[in-house]
């Protein structure tokens, strides 16, 4: 069987290509980018079972590429443009041409080629202002979407209904929680680094890191967790609702200073403290507390539920990270 992945060279789409091919699966993965040394490395293995296509999804001769040749049985839509402020007042209509028409696009290309499913990988940013008036939120939960990368995730979700209403196509979506782990990087399409991730680059390059007094309540999820989400969605006999929460679904206790403490274990060089009184801290923290995301219906419709929470996704995390330290800096530094 083959899978196509949109947006294949990013975060999401390079630990779901990865699990894909671990299980022996034939993959196409679809970027815009150009793979780093460190995932062609751990890529190389996995000879013609992977065929790597740089092009964009806008394109329909690109997109045509994609399935020509090849049985493709499903896709996962994961490309997109996760824009922050500046580029939503600079660039609007790019990410929305990117979001909306190129969801459209890979809908048309897998209905045209009779692929068996499509999973669009969407956000719980579409939540919006949800996300800090409730404590939990569920698929039903008030939506108002802020940012102009919620807007379209939360539109590009309405479009997937539609169209898989119109033209009897399967289609399933997820809403993703805050993801961490291996593979975050900026491949052009993603302006804001995760905690994480920030913390992890400067571990490597043994500095010092300045924290915010405040932990950040959310729900954090594991790329690997995610990515055996994606793989149950596709593989599910005829999943009941189109959208579902995939996240870990509980409060990950003290996630920041937990990180830093392996990580100065783990790292000689590391260190970090809460800034003092007028001291900047050097660590951006991802936006504010906020409600956690109900995991209840992907658990009783499709058996999923996380297998790496805090510690044992830190020590994965962080057993990855060592054995992939030239992902961390960048050529000259």
């Amino acid at each position: 069987m083959t899978t196509l992945v949109t947006g294949g060279a990013g975060f999401v789409g390079m630990n779901l290509v990865e699990a894909l091919l671990e299980r022996g699966e034939d993959v196409v993965l679809c970027d815009g980018s150009v793979l780093p040394p460190a995932a062609e490395r751990a890529l190389k293995p996995y000879g013609k079972a992977l065929a790597v296509l740089r092009g964009n999804i806008l394109d329909p001769g690109f997109l045509q590429s994609l399935f020509s040749g090849r049985r493709v049985a499903q896709v996962v839509h994961c490309a997109a443009i996760t824009s922050g402020p500046q580029r939503e007042a600079r660039e609007p209509a790019a990410i929305v041409d990117a979001n909306l028409n190129g969801t459209i696009g890979v809908l048309e290309a897998a209905r045209r080629h009779g692929v068996r499913r499509v999973v669009y990988v969407g956000s719980g940013a579409v939540y919006g202002e949800s996300l800090f008036r409730l404590t939990r939120l569920q698929e039903e939960s008030p939506v108002f979407p802020q940012t102009m990368y919620a807007i379209t995730k939360h539109a590009a979700e309405r479009i997937c209904g539609r169209l898989r209403e119109l033209w009897q196509i399967d289609v399933a979506c997820v809403r993703l929680g805050t993801v961490i782990g291996p593979w975050e990087r900026n491949t052009g399409a993603r302006d804001n680094y995760g905690t994480h991730t920030q913390l992890a680059s400067r571990a490597v390059r043994g500095e010092t890191a300045v924290l915010t007094p405040n932990e950040v309540r959310r729900d954090w999820v594991y790329a690997k967790d995610v990515a055996a989400g994606l793989i149950t969605l596709l593989e599910a006999g005829s999943p009941q609702h189109l959208t579902y929460n995939l996240s870990s679904g509980i409060e990950w206790e003290t996630p920041v200073l937990r990180w830093c403490e392996m990580l100065k274990t783990a790292f000689a060089g590391f260190g970090y403290h809460v800034a003092v009184a007028g001291e900047n801290p050097n660590v951006w923290y991802t936006d504010k507390d906020r409600g956690i995301m109900d995991t209840g219906r992907i658990a009783r419709d499709l058996g999923y539920s996380p297998q790496y929470l805090r510690d044992a996704a830190y020590a994965d995390f962080i057993d990855w990270i060592r054995r992939n330290q030239d992902f961390f800096i960048r050529p000259g530094t």
